[in-house]
């Protein structure tokens, strides 16, 4: 079996806010083979340049397009493919978006080779994978503490055992940054778990402060408290902070993996960013052998939220994020097969990443 084409799926909103839904554009890979079987990956990037690294013609060496690339080669072989890919784009990478979109490939990749084993990919990873996936529900802070509770009470409604609230308008105000928090707390309850994504606001020492006043509201971490590549700072924040800290949606290279490692408690990798599953699968067993919990962060469309549930199921402790963003593209595009009840996301059995798109999704959203 061999790859025939990489084609790029690129969709975008009529409207697109400048707020932190990455779920308002996208881009979707389908890989082609000559045995009939295709498969679904997304890029978490800037879906107009990711767009471009796919379809790039074939130019001088390391600066062709992944199309170019992909051609010809044994779709079942990722390890390879992923050094093709990587090798192949040397010129512009090896990290950025060129990184992002070999993600999108190697996703789809997996997709083919559970298809081919008449397998979903987390029987491909572990020996034990669950089959039920706790899960987290995802969405941004409302705007201001007094309408949180209507938030939560859908959610409570919904049956979550886990909620996080992320980004604006926490991060200027201690007060309301607290009052959010302390907000959020009392409308769950004392039986739901809390997560705060603090949108990368903060120094170590403003965050550690942060950590202090949100500690007596028992929250499971404090997300992203610091710029992503502040691993100084994280390592100091790790050291003190009364809560978890948790980070990494924002790396793509292993070396930057390697240094966040020593400054937290839970990694998140976006595997729409970081090559895709399998340098996933390195990155699990390097937090696992650090004590480091890997959860993904998996904040887009129902393409990316199946390639993660399948890789989380595999890991120890098993746990994704469930965005619940409004968007048609987060909320519409994709038919993962999966269920939500009772706090779980219950698999299903279908081969591979078990994910088909909405033809209608695409043809109403799609940038020619």
């Amino acid at each position: 079996m061999k790859i025939t084409a990489v084609e790029a799926l690129h969709l975008r909103l009529p409207e697109v806010r400048e707020v932190a839904d990455g779920s308002q554009d996208c881009l979707i890979v389908r890989v082609h083979t000559d045995a009939g079987l295709t498969g679904l990956g997304e890029v978490v990037s800037c879906s107009y340049v990711a767009r471009a690294v796919v379809e790039a013609p074939r130019s001088a060496p390391f600066r062709h397009g992944l199309n170019e690339i992909a051609k010809g080669l044994d779709p079942l072989d990722t390890a390879t493919a992923q050094q093709a890919m990587t090798e192949g784009t040397l010129w512009y990478g090896p990290g950025g978006v060129a990184r992002h979109c070999i993600s999108g490939v190697d996703m789809a990749l997996w997709d083919i080779k559970g298809k081919a084993a008449n397998k979903p990919v987390r029987q491909l990873l572990a020996t034990d994978p669950v089959d039920q996936l706790p899960c987290y529900a995802s969405v941004l802070w409302p705007e201001n503490p007094a309408l949180v509770a209507d938030s939560a009470r859908q959610f409570l409604a919904s049956g979550y055992r886990a909620v996080k609230y992320g980004w604006a308008p926490m991060g200027q105000d201690p007060a309301l940054d607290e009052a959010l928090v302390a907000a959020a707390r009392r409308a769950l309850g004392d039986e739901v778990e809390l997560m705060v994504d603090a949108g990368r606001v903060w120094d170590a020492e403003t965050a550690l402060a942060r950590a202090s006043a949100f500690a007596p509201y028992n929250i499971a971490w404090l997300e992203e408290p610091l710029a992503p590549w502040d691993f100084a700072g994280y390592a100091r924040l790790a050291a003190q902070s009364p809560v978890p800290i948790a980070a990494g949606e924002a790396l793509a290279l292993d070396a930057d993996y390697e240094r966040l490692l020593a400054g937290v408690h839970v990694v998140q990798p976006d595997l729409g960013r970081i090559g895709g599953i399998t340098p996933g699968q390195a990155l699990a067993a390097a937090a696992s052998g650090r004590g480091v919990r890997p959860v993904p962060h998996a904040y887009g469309t129902g393409v990316l939220l199946a390639a993660s549930a399948q890789w989380a199921a595999a890991l120890e402790q098993p746990l994704t994020e469930y965005t619940r963003a409004p968007s048609p593209l987060a909320q519409k595009l994709a038919d993962h097969g999966m269920e939500f009840k009772d706090g779980l996301l219950h698999l299903s059995d279908a081969p591979g990443l078990g994910v088909e798109l909405a033809e209608d999704i695409v043809a109403q959203y799609r940038i020619p």
